[in-house]
């Protein structure tokens, strides 16, 4: 809700007066994705921070300047010294406006995979913080408001059930609405905010009066953070129903909530990619040690074969006159047991005697493999409960410094859990180009890689190339997580080597198969590297591997 257009709406209210009259004396990115700009009066220096990457997007506003001193990059340097003349947001939109002396204006977009911010003047971007050199020049994305059903005969219209989740159809219907704020009407509605969006006309008319509920308590903001699940911190604007009995801390502005409200949630999101590589790789080892433990113990619940062999070996010991040569068996009395016999198995090229060591040897072997088994499986009783004392040493970590220094305490015994990078490097069998921002490309070297590398190693969310109506490869765009945007300039690329690695290698452009790995499947029976697509886009490239890439 940081990024919901309410929330925005009350901040813009809120700095009107600290920050109209103030000069830009700074503009620097120290941060991947995050623009800083530093406005100055007479006896202050307030920073504005804006983050432009899912899956957190936000605009904050604090006291003081800290810019960095190394890895930062000066930006918009043509309207460092301009005062900041206005400060508003769109009509039910989340665009937000800067405007500069001298005829120039910060256009802030906060939402959506292509957030950005724009110095735009006479119309035309001068330049973007994202992709600046696709869009320098071009016109600023122009305001859209969403629809403001202001009656219920305007809520029933927009209201088109498609049979789906009852949340989706109200965030539809009233677009100003995020996911928190539908929940909380559909509550306040008296609904199940688990149902589908297939409602009588009776609960279509409460829904639209919560709704109207819940804006009017907008207008009032009550800012609050709420500890929500897996300690991930849940800004919201208002009081909400169904948080009713979590934990909350309430503020008294908008902009102190939301500026805490980030500082927690990229802290959590720090934690959080530190935090569950380890623990997908302990419990993945703590699995693996269960079952060899399982296996282990159910082989040694079985009767030892060394008591027979040593029986056997005897026997033929003490009646060695009653064994013929050549015979591949014998039934003797068993002196162990009296009045019964027993059938001993023979080598018929051996003697009665020869017979007896060849069992006296297998049962001194299977005791001494047996011993073998039972410290192996105290050895693997003793890693498996190693690896649950991790995890629960793991589970006891709040915060990012904790776990930094449980990573740092612990990483000798961590170090057998843990795979190494290195090794994980030289075991990716696929061909790997490194593009720009980060991105990678992973490609098939043959039909059984292909489907190897899509159906085993790429993400649900990864991009899936294949050159259209030709054989080649599968390439997949790895993705940071999956709310990722990659650009138009990274999807070329990536396509282009899809490109490269077909049959049509030597055409000048190449149509390319695009679209999540979770849209290609597979069917019973089809031979290696054969895929069916769905939803897929096509994109026209060169062939060709990029300079970037290595």
């Amino acid at each position: 809700m940081i990024a919901n257009y309410h929330t925005l709406h009350a901040l813009i209210a809120e700095w009107q007066t600290s920050l109209i009259g103030c000069t830009l004396e700074d503009a620097w990115s120290q941060e991947r994705d995050e623009l800083s700009l530093a406005f100055t009066s007479r006896d202050s220096t307030r920073t504005v921070r804006i983050g432009v990457r899912l899956p957190l997007l936000f605009i904050v506003c604090g006291d003081g300047y800290a810019r960095a001193r190394r890895n930062v990059t000066t930006l918009f340097e043509q309207a460092i010294g301009k005062r900041l003349e206005t400060l508003r947001i769109a009509d039910r939109d989340r665009m937000i406006f800067l405007g500069l002396s001298g005829g120039m204006t910060f256009h802030i977009s906060l939402f959506g995979p292509h957030a950005n911010a724009f110095l735009v003047a006479n119309d035309r971007i001068l330049n973007a913080f994202r992709n600046d050199a696709a869009l320098a020049g071009s016109a600023p994305p122009a305001p859209r408001p969403a629809p403001d059903p202001d009656t219920c005969a305007a809520f029933e219209a927009g209201w088109r059930p498609k049979g789906s989740s009852i949340i989706r159809t109200v965030c539809r219907a009233y677009p100003l609405f995020d996911r928190t704020l539908g929940i909380e009407a559909i509550v306040r509605a008296g609904l199940d905010p688990h149902g589908t969006d297939d409602v009588p006309p009776s609960d279509l008319q409460a829904l639209f009066r919560a709704v109207e509920t819940v804006r009017r308590a907008l207008l009032v903001p009550a800012p609050r953070i709420y500890r929500g699940e897996k300690g991930l911190p849940m800004f919201s604007l208002i009081a909400l129903e169904p948080a009713r009995n979590i934990q909350e801390e309430t503020f008294d502005t908008v902009s102190k909530a939301v500026r805490e409200g980030v500082r927690r949630s990229l802290a959590h999101h720090r934690f959080r990619e530190l935090f569950d590589p380890i623990e997908k790789a302990l419990e993945r080892a703590a699995k693996q040690y269960g079952r060899r433990v399982r296996r282990m113990k159910e082989e040694l619940s079985r009767e030892s074969r060394a008591g027979r062999y040593e029986t056997w070996g005897h026997l033929l010991t003490a009646q060695t006159h009653n064994v013929p040569l050549g015979a591949e068996e014998i039934s003797l009395e068993n002196l162990f047991a009296e009045g019964k016999r027993i059938t001993v198995p023979l080598d018929p090229a051996l003697s009665a005697i020869e017979n007896a060591q060849v069992f006296y040897d297998r049962a001194r072997r299977t005791r001494v493999a047996r011993e073998t088994a039972e410290k192996r499986m105290a050895e693997t009783e003793k890693a498996a409960q190693e690896v649950q004392d991790l995890l629960d040493a793991l589970h006891a970590t709040e915060n990012l410094r904790a776990l930094r220094t449980f990573r740092k305490e612990q990483a000798d015994r961590l170090a057998r859990f843990l795979p190494d990078p290195e090794q994980e490097n030289k075991r990716i069998p696929f061909r790997r180009f490194r593009l720009a921002e980060g991105y990678e490309v992973w490609v098939g070297r043959n039909a059984r890689q292909n489907d190897e590398l899509t159906f085993r190693h790429a993400q649900k969310y990864d991009l899936w190339m294949h050159a259209r109506g030709v054989s080649g490869v599968h390439a997949v765009l790895r993705l940071p997580h999956r709310n990722a945007a990659p650009g138009t300039a990274i999807l070329r690329q990536a396509a282009s080597i899809a490109a490269w690695f077909s049959k049509a290698r030597g055409s000048n452009l190449v149509p390319v198969m695009v679209t999540e790995r979770k849209y290609v499947r597979k069917a019973k029976g089809m031979p290696p590297g054969a895929v069916t697509v769905e939803r897929e886009t096509v994109v026209l490239v060169e062939p060709g591997l990029p300079k970037n890439a290595s």
